[in-house]
């Protein structure tokens, strides 16, 4: 073996009572978790009752290392000094009990400034399935590390040399246990000069967490009773104080920003009424909300908060994700009305796809025009928020611990949603066909999200990821297609926003995108206007392109099988799907409640339709 942290003999030191073990021993018995700390000399952390567990001996506790081991939902890390020996093989005989079988994995690190070869020590016999997911995940880093290289060897000895095996072969057969070594080289740091590669080493914890899980779930798979459907219900469960804490703060920072509310114009209808007064020829001056938070202090705060500390590398990822965004809009708030503003938001929205950009044109070839809708019968606020309550008190009962609500008022434009309230406009006026449609858009979609990631223990989760506007959206305009109230002018409305997006990006003048609407697209000069007043706010927000994609996002993930159900869980985008499905699986989040509406025959033959697969433009036949 190459030389370890450990170079000297080590004198045990019996740190570990019965009483201790036996502690132990009865919470595993009562399917309890388990964090435990012995002296100053160690900690052992349990998540839930599983067939194996990760050990780390050390003489200098390298912190980085110890942080690998607490991406697993099972672990002890101990001073060398500790004899482990009786803890074990009372966890081994726990746990053989009721799964057959035991799994240790002695896991050290190598300190060698030119190493980077993974040793792995597997038993002897025939090659188990997890010595080759141990051998195929560490591979995998040679995708960051071109110099990585794997090892196995199989051995009697799977322990550093300087330390006494943690169970002896007599002890191991009769607990039905088996033992891995996995030295792990410290690719992480710069060992001469002590300095850590911190990106490096975020992906070096996500890949070691899924190899570690991958290459158990092997072993539970053919050797044990196996209770486990999916290798990630191996991951944690519980969330710790400081991951909460973390959720906690950046949800405070992302709502107090009021990003949105800062970036739109006040005078937006006083400007439309001067736009039109001058013929169209003479662009709008747009005045903005005075700014009442210092964007500075927002991002001292931002980057107080302890990311770094959070173990599961699934929430850190996406604490990290929502923090950039955080960082990104407080600079836009900073350089609002420069185009600073718009690159900025280049880099936070992202460059339109092409296919996004094509499907938009597509759209307005095949709708030239605005249609008019059918049946004159129209809603006033007070007969729309009757309809609206009713499936409001449907979501009530479902969520009992919340307080949704609808109020009418004088400051908002149409119909919003903001958290658990329907916002309805005092002078609205909607075609009655439409009414349904709203209903699911605003409340069967946004109202629910935010009441399913309310009940969620991680706060991000009604909050709203990083980037989540883009599945919301796309998930309550296909609310509309599915309940058979999607309309041209909806559509034509979102690929024109694409359109202008394209356009304010390509160099276009806000009168040359307003005219681009108006003369080739056939849009009324009103809608125009407010098409390209939003996309040109601020400075330039390329945001309104997001809508279409989000539609384009939903139709092929339910294509591709994905269960429309599981997009109710919170505030998400598609790119965290597999990181909540993990965190479903895991337990850490609830399965969601689902909208009413699905339950319809209508729905779930439309729903069959996009199981299919269909065009955008298939969406209004």
């Amino acid at each position: 073996m190459e030389s370890t942290q450990e170079t000297d003999t080590e004198i045990v030191d019996k740190a570990i009572s019965s009483k201790f073990i036996e502690k132990v021993c009865k919470r595993i018995k009562n399917d309890k978790p388990i964090y435990e700390k012995f002296a100053d000399k160690g900690v052992v952390f349990i998540d839930k009752v599983m067939p194996y567990v990760c050990v780390y001996r050390y003489k200098k506790e390298d912190e980085y290392f110890s942080g690998l081991l607490k991406t697993q939902a099972s672990y002890i890390i101990a001073d060398s000094s500790v004899d482990l020996t009786e803890l074990l093989t009372q966890l081994a005989e726990s746990m053989s009990e009721r799964f057959n079988t035991f799994l240790i994995l002695e896991l050290w690190p190598i300190i060698n400034q030119h190493g980077s070869t993974f040793h792995i020590y597997a038993p002897k016999g025939k090659t188990l399935a997890t010595t080759k997911t141990f051998e195929e995940g560490f591979k995998s880093l040679r995708d960051i590390n071109v110099f990585v290289s794997t090892k196995v060897e199989k051995s009697e000895i799977r322990h550093p040399h300087s330390l006494e095996s943690l169970m002896d072969t007599k002890t191991c057969k009769r607990t039905a246990t088996i033992l891995y070594g996995i030295a792990i080289p410290a690719i992480y740091k710069d060992v001469e000069k002590d300095e850590v590669y911190y990106l490096f080493y975020r992906k070096l914890h996500s890949i070691f967490s899924e190899t570690v899980k991958r290459a158990v779930f092997e072993f539970i798979r053919v050797q044990t009773s196996n209770p486990f459907d999916n290798y990630l219900m191996l991951g944690k469960t519980q969330v710790d104080n400081i991951t909460l804490q973390a959720d906690k703060e950046l949800a405070e920072i992302s709502e107090g920003m009021s990003f949105l509310l800062r970036t739109t114009p006040v005078n937006s209808h006083e400007e439309w009424i001067k736009f039109q007064e001058r013929n169209f020829k003479r662009t709008p001056s747009f005045n903005y909300r005075l700014i009442a938070i210092d964007p500075e202090q927002e991002k001292r705060k931002l980057f107080n908060i302890p990311i770094d500390k959070v173990e599961d590398p699934t929430i850190a990822y996406i604490l990290r994700g929502k923090r950039l965004e955080i960082e990104k809009q407080l600079t836009m708030l900073e350089e609002r009305g420069t185009s600073n503003f718009k690159f900025v938001g280049n880099s936070l929205y992202g460059v339109i796809k092409k296919d996004v950009l094509k499907g938009a044109k597509k759209l307005l070839r095949a709708y030239p025009e605005s249609q008019d809708q059918l049946g004159d019968e129209r809603l006033n606020s007070e007969e729309f928020a009757a309809i609206a309550q009713e499936e409001m008190n449907y979501y009530q009962e479902l969520f009992p611990e919340q307080k949704l609500k609808i109020e009418i008022r004088e400051d908002v434009a149409g119909i919003m949603v903001s958290k658990s309230k329907l916002l309805i406009s005092d002078q609205l006026s909607i075609n009655a066909k439409r009414a349904d449609a709203l209903i699911q858009h605003e409340v069967a979609t946004h109202i629910l999200t935010y009441c399913n990631g309310k009940s969620q223990p991680l706060e991000q989760m009604y909050a709203g990821f990083e980037g989540y506007d883009q599945l919301q959206e796309g998930l309550a305009v296909l609310a509309e297609y599915l309940v058979g109230g999607l309309t041209v002018n909806r559509l034509r409305l979102l690929a024109g926003r694409v359109v202008a997006v394209n356009a304010m990006v390509g160099g276009d003048t806000f009168l040359e995108t307003f005219r681009l609407l108006q003369k080739k697209h056939s849009f009324s000069d009103r809608t125009a206007y407010y098409i390209t007043m939003r996309v040109f706010r601020g400075g330039g927000l390329t945001k309104d392109a997001v809508y279409l994609a989000g539609v384009m996002d939903v139709l092929n993930y339910i294509k591709k099988g994905g269960e429309i159900e599981f997009l109710y869980s919170g505030k998400f985008n598609t790119v965290h799907i597999g990181l909540i499905k993990e965190l479903l699986y895991r337990g850490v989040l609830k399965h969601p409640k689902t909208p009413r509406f699905l339950e319809r025959p209508q729905v779930q033959q439309r729903l069959e339709n996009l199981r299919r697969g269909i065009e955008l433009t298939d969406l209004l036949t």
